[in-house]
């Protein structure tokens, strides 16, 4: 096989150079620069060297000659000049598919690089639900304290639409959400299903006595349960009033309760019961105040994400935060802390 056969695609979308009649010929590409490869790609997306050279904030004098340098160092044509602009030649398709690729795996390659030359420094604004911000607060502190001494977090405390309010806004880096709706300034990673329980009294508040209750509860259930929720927008009354109406049922809301601590009172005075996740009542169940009940329709359950602001430069500072949320959060599961739940990827 000869040296032109050698080469894939020889002919004139060849990114090889021709012979040249009378001296040898050098099969090596040579030395090919950075910022020539890009501002070809730039000019070869855009179709135009005017509208590349604004978007590079460089003469366009200086672009034609970074792309002429690259032509000459494959020693073919990439672009054919027009009067709307430039096109792609043959051999200029085959260097956009390549160099799109090339350009992002370095420009990653020098982002991961200097990301572990630099220190993760300044403050993290992080907001949680109050289901889990009471006992993941102090872990994500201690944590930060012990292996990132730099990072100052600031830890904020909400309800759904209060977080969801944030992030809109970007007042916080990161965030823990259940349920959350979709928006185009952040992003959503779900962590976790979590199971709804039925948080009813352990024990009859006028005689202490322990009160019996069915092993489970279907949905229909809740259509005569004496119930004390949240109002709209929280999550658990929205999923709740959602399953109900595809069931053709209304749940029996006889309260309407702002604040997981005021409904835990009324439960335990036996008033009326409330829909809840375990970790959330761990202590109050654990020491036989509060029953959970499960319930058996696997509707019943609810999904605890992590979310943060839509960035493509996000500081290390966030990103090692956000890398400890997930490997506590992951340990409390293993742990058990969350009765019945798994990682989403299990699912």
């Amino acid at each position: 096989m000869t040296p032109e056969e050698n080469c894939a695609g020889s002919g004139a979308g060849s990114l090889c150079a021709p012979r040249s009649e009378g001296r040898p010929q050098d099969y090596r590409v040579p030395e090919m620069i950075f910022e020539d490869l890009n501002a070809f790609v730039v000019v070869a997306k855009l179709r135009s060297f005017s509208k590349a050279a604004a978007k590079l904030r460089i003469a366009q004098s200086s672009l034609s000659k970074r792309v002429q340098r690259l032509e000459h160092k494959f020693g073919v044509e990439l672009l054919t000049r027009h009067g709307r602009g430039v096109a792609l030649t043959e051999a200029g398709s085959i260097l956009i598919r390549r160099g799109e690729r090339l350009i992002e795996e370095l420009e990653a390659v020098e982002r991961d690089v200097c990301g572990l030359m630099t220190v993760p420094t300044g403050e993290v604004r992080i907001a949680l639900p109050p289901a889990t911000g009471h006992f993941l607060a102090p872990l994500i502190i201690e944590q930060c304290k012990s292996n990132f001494p730099m990072i100052r977090p600031l830890i904020r405390e909400g309800t759904a639409a209060d977080i969801h309010g944030w992030l809109s806004t970007d007042d916080v880096d990161i965030a823990l959400m259940y349920n959350p709706e979709c928006g185009p300034d952040f992003v959503i990673e779900p962590f976790l299903s979590e199971p709804l329980f039925l948080i009813a009294p352990a024990d009859d508040a006028r005689t202490g006595k322990p009160i019996r209750y069915q092993k489970s509860y279907a949905i229909k259930d809740l259509a005569e349960l004496p119930l004390c929720m949240p109002r709209r927008p929280h999550s658990i009354r929205v999923l709740v009033e959602r399953i109900c109406a595809t069931h053709g049922i209304k749940p029996r809301i006889e309260y309407e309760i702002d604040g997981i601590n005021s409904s835990k009172g009324l439960v335990e005075k036996g008033i009326g019961v409330t829909i809840f996740g375990y970790a959330g009542l761990k202590e109050e169940i654990d020491s036989g105040r509060l029953r959970a009940i499960p319930f058996s329709s696997p509707l019943m359950n609810r999904k605890l994400c992590i979310a943060y602001p839509r960035r493509d430069d996000a500081r290390s500072a966030i990103l090692n935060v956000k890398t400890i949320i997930e490997q506590e959060l992951d340990r409390l599961l293993k742990e058990g802390f969350w009765q019945g739940a798994r990682r989403i990827c299990e699912l």
